[in-house]
């Protein structure tokens, strides 16, 4: 309790007036003297040591400048440098349009560093990836989805398809901190993890930083993706932009207000699957009823206003629906059925006060609340295929159960699920941070963090002892109990302090430490963090950085994981955070004033891992008898019962694990030259293992090759091509090692107790995949990926608004991508048949954009 009371001070104090002084903000935009925004143009007051870099549709904003006369400049390569003097006063202009002129300008080191440089060189960063607004929209194959277009970056991988999940460098999708506008967010992912929260229509900077990322971040083992939502404009009262496709709509309304320098920013969007499909799916028998087909409709806004000097106030906030209703149709022609009723709510709201006291210092305090809510209702049956054969329609498998009926042969019955389940994340956050630059080569951030979190899960699940058979043979499956319920209150805090500091004109360092408590572990960690930047000349950058990284355990992280475990209080008293250790290096060089490289080197250490506890239980086996027959009884011995382990939702640290690897990530900046052709190619080969019980398991994800091409093509001032191929070799599987008879757990009608028997339909033993032990865990791998996306953009002015149309065609060969492997055993030839799941086909999207 000292600990959060000390971090509530520091928050306080942060915020607390140091000294006065007046300054004020710059705005404009930059174009070209056609009238074309330009992005990465340079601004800057030098004598200030104050820059920055205009951003899409070529705004930029230059805070906390001090009042009085200074230089303004602006600079891109290819066009002329901009100077021009400015009077900064109470009542003066604060906002200004340049146009800049194109100039032929050669390759020259001084000339190299007025360049749209994605990384300045002071900046000791290593593993850090920022992509524009416009290339996450406007990406082939990335449904206009922020998450989505980052799949394509050195050192990511997608899971599938269906997913917008970020696999980086060897870690699960919960090992990655997602953070908004400084808010830390839980659950990004909406449509079931298809499309993301993020609207890249209001969306201003991307930044994802896939290793040694800095001590002011935490609670997260791999990577930080740090999202900033723009502002809206100052420059109408009043202006738009809409976006209608064939799956969902997206509305973007904007202004500025006559008073405090105030902007204000509204969007919403909406899916309409449930009102194009749903029609048509309950039209044909295939549902009943009123139906809703995954979607999710949001609403999000954001405020901006400065009533007194140097101060800016932020409200943000976003709330959004997803919803699922499907019931099958009594009329449906197959056998299996689902029962579906999901609903969940995500809601976040906060407040943030920028005060720069001095040209030196500046500070921001933000207070913000999150809640994640949701409940689902479940059931079905199925399993028909395995248990009637391919034939298995409601009518051939309804004469079958009629006919053994007569014969007197017990009818078999399909497989059986019914549930319920609901949650509730919430979490209040009290935050502050300091930046004091106290000279141009050293500059110090400190800031501290109090998060007030409220989780819980309640789910009940019934399943009949045939799936229990069939969940106990997969060790894929993660155990889970079939009846749970708890909520767990508890708080986690931090501090910390970092220090850039440039120690000659080629080399800086920034050292920091982070202090933490996560009260539901009890425990404290303290994670020392460095990096380093050397500028071998004004092309050439090398880098590094080392750090040590804890993750608490908390319901709110078992999303990504899907993994369930208990973390009631008595099962978390003797855990540990998970540990990471990172070690980087890597170098970067313009090749170019259009080209740029960098090759970088990871290494990392998992230690404490969480898994599910393993105990000693009883186990089962059956062994066969010679010269019988093996589809009957009587060719096997009763079951025997041998000791065994057993997988439980209680949660332990027993598993270790490591991910290293190489990237190259090869790029040509849009913007920047003459020429119509950018994009990038990033290749990535790595390896990620996981240790456990004295095995060697590869990583669910662990790819060895992974190779993306990205490229874009200004073919005419109305016309925009895009592609994306993307290839990657197979994931890690676990295939069969033979058939077995399925054991089952009946209750003796006599003793009441259960006992072990093999279990038998009309056809003889009933057989189940034997998918061997811990040792063949991922043992094999799923075919490689690959896949090619082309997007086509067109542009015209009508009526005084601007508008795009776009064709979009995901998948444009058709290739044939595996999800995953099911099984099943033939029951005429006893052989392992191998069904195939298949990812998204070729699918092409059309839509339209308004800005007005």
């Amino acid at each position: 309790m000292i600990f959060h009371v000390t971090l509530l001070i520091s928050f306080l104090l942060f915020s607390f007036p140091l000294s006065s002084q007046t300054s004020t903000d710059i705005r404009g935009t930059i174009k070209d003297q056609s009238g074309k925004p330009l992005v990465g143009v340079s601004i800057f007051i030098k004598e200030l040591d104050r820059g920055t870099q205009s951003k899409s549709g070529g705004n930029f904003i230059l805070t906390n400048v001090p009042y009085g006369s200074h230089q303004l400049e602006a600079r891109l390569l290819g066009y002329e440098a901009l100077k021009l003097p400015i009077t900064l006063s109470s009542g003066s202009k604060k906002e200004f349009s340049f146009t800049l002129k194109q100039s032929t300008v050669l390759l020259k080191e001084v000339d190299i560093t007025a360049s749209r440089r994605k990384q300045e060189q002071t900046d000791t960063r290593p593993s850090i990836l920022t992509i524009e607004p416009k290339e996450a929209k406007f990406k082939a194959g990335a449904a206009e989805d922020v998450l989505r277009s980052l799949q394509t970056l050195p050192g990511v991988v997608a899971p599938n398809d269906f997913s917008s999940q970020l696999v980086i460098r060897g870690s699960g999708p919960d090992q990655n901190l997602i953070v908004m506008d400084n808010i830390e967010v839980f659950n990004p992912y909406r449509l079931y993890g298809f499309v993301s929260m993020f609207n890249p229509e209001t969306v201003s900077g991307i930044t994802l930083l896939t290793g040694g990322f800095p001590a002011k971040y935490s609670d997260r083992l791999s990577a930080v993706l740090d999202i900033t939502n723009r502002e809206g404009t100052t420059e109408r009262s009043f202006a738009g932009k809409t976006n209608i496709s064939l799956t969902n709509a997206n509305l973007v309304l904007e202004g500025g207000l006559p008073f405090w320098d105030a902007s204000w920013i509204v969007s919403t969007r909406r899916t309409y699957y449930d009102l194009i499909a749903g029609p048509i799916a309950r039209a044909s028998g295939a549902v009943d009823g009123d139906i809703a087909l995954p979607n999710f409709r949001d609403i999000q806004a954001k405020l901006v206003f400065k009533p007194f000097t140097n101060h800016t106030f932020i409200i943000n906030g976003i709330s959004s629906r997803d919803n699922t209703e499907l019931t099958s149709g009594t009329n449906r022609t197959q056998a299996d059925s689902i029962s579906l009723f999901d609903k969940s709510f995500n809601d976040v709201v906060g407040f943030t006060w920028l005060w720069s006291p001095n040209d030196k210092m500046i500070t921001t305090s933000t207070i913000s609340y999150y809640n994640n809510i949701g409940s689902s209702n479940f059931g079905g049956e199925g399993g028909s295929n395995q248990i009637f054969g391919d034939t298995s329609t409601r009518e051939s498998i309804q004469k079958i159960q009629d006919s053994l009926r007569n014969a007197g042969i017990e009818v078999p019955t399909l497989y059986s699920i019914e549930g319920s389940q609901s949650f509730n994340f919430e979490k209040t956050s009290f935050k502050s941070e300091l930046g004091w630059k106290l000279s141009p080569e050293h500059y110090i951030e400190l800031g501290g963090a109090i998060d007030f979190i409220s989780t819980g899960v309640d789910f009940e699940i019934v399943l009949d002892p045939r799936l229990k058979a069939l969940r106990a043979s997969n060790p894929r499956i993660a155990a889970f109990p079939e009846s749970f319920g708890t909520s767990i209150d508890y708080a986690r805090s931090s501090l910390y302090i970092q220090d850039n500091y440039k120690i000659t004109k080629q080399l800086t360092l920034t050292p920091g430490l982070r202090l933490d408590r996560f009260e539901i572990i009890g425990q404290t960690y303290l994670s020392p963090r460095f990096s380093a930047s050397y500028a071998i000349d004004s092309l050439t950058t090398i880098r590094g950085a080392w750090g040590l990284y804890y993750q608490s355990p908390g319901y709110e992280k078992l999303f990504d994981r899907q993994v369930f475990l208990d973390l009631t209080t008595s099962a978390t008293q003797s855990l540990l955070a998970e540990k990471a250790t990172h070690y980087i290096a890597g170098i970067e060089r313009m090749l170019t004033p259009e080209w740029q490289i960098r090759v970088e080197g990871y290494y990392k250490d998992f230690d404490d891992l969480i898994l599910q506890q393993k105990l000693r239980g009883t186990n089962y086996r059956t062994e066969r008898i010679d010269g019988k027959d093996i589809t009957k009884r009587e060719g096997w011995t009763s079951p025997i019962a041998f000791e065994g382990d057993s997988l439980t939702a209680t949660p332990v640290n027993n598993a270790t694990g490591n991910a290293f690897g190489v990237e190259v990530f090869l790029q040509k900046l849009q913007g920047v030259g003459d020429s119509p052709f950018y994009g990038w190619l990033s290749y990535s080969f790595g390896f990620a293992n996981r240790y456990r019980d004295g095995f060697t398991i590869p990583f669910n994800f662990d790819r060895r090759h992974n190779l993306s091409i990205t490229g874009g093509w200004k073919a005419a001032s109305w016309l925009d091509v895009n592609f994306t191929w993307a290839f990657g070799t197979g994931f890690p599987w676990t295939k069969p090692v033979g058939i077995k008879p399925r054991i089952i757990q009946q209750k003796d009608t006599l003793t009441g107790n259960n006992i072990a028997k093999i279990d038998e339909d009309w056809r003889g033993v009933v057989f189940i995949i034997d998918r061997g032990g811990d040792e063949n865990l991922n043992q094999t791998r799923l075919p490689d990926y690959h896949r090619l996306d082309i997007r086509g953009t067109t542009y015209a002015q009508w009526f005084g608004w601007e508008w795009s149309f776009y064709l979009d065609i995901i998948n444009v060969y058709n290739r044939k991508n595996i999800l995953a492997e099911n099984y099943r055993v033939n029951r005429q030839t006893l052989e392992i048949e191998t069904r195939q799941t298949a990812m998204l086909p070729i699918l092409p999207t059309i839509g339209i954009s308004v800005k007005f």
